[in-house]
């Protein structure tokens, strides 16, 4: 299964997001980033499964946080 990544501008932000699609059922990881990995240098992200992709953009875009999109192969 492929694994998604969306950055997060801030740890509290993150949180925010997980406790949010937690109560939709939707599991998501909090990891640390590379600074390089985002253009804008987010140091946060939320893993999780593809699948749930569109999802997670409503949520993302529903609390109004800017992100960019990580595509991850699953292992």
């Amino acid at each position: 299964m492929n694994n998604c990544i969306s950055t997060i501008p801030s740890l509290n932000i993150s949180i925010k997001v997980q406790k949010e699609l937690a109560k939709i059922g939707v599991f998501c990881k909090i990891i640390s980033l590379d600074p390089s990995m985002s253009h804008r240098g987010c140091a946060y992200g939320i893993e999780y499964s593809c699948y749930n992709k569109q999802t997670v953009d409503l949520i993302l875009h529903r609390l109004r946080v800017r992100s960019e999109f990580i595509q991850r192969d699953g292992s």
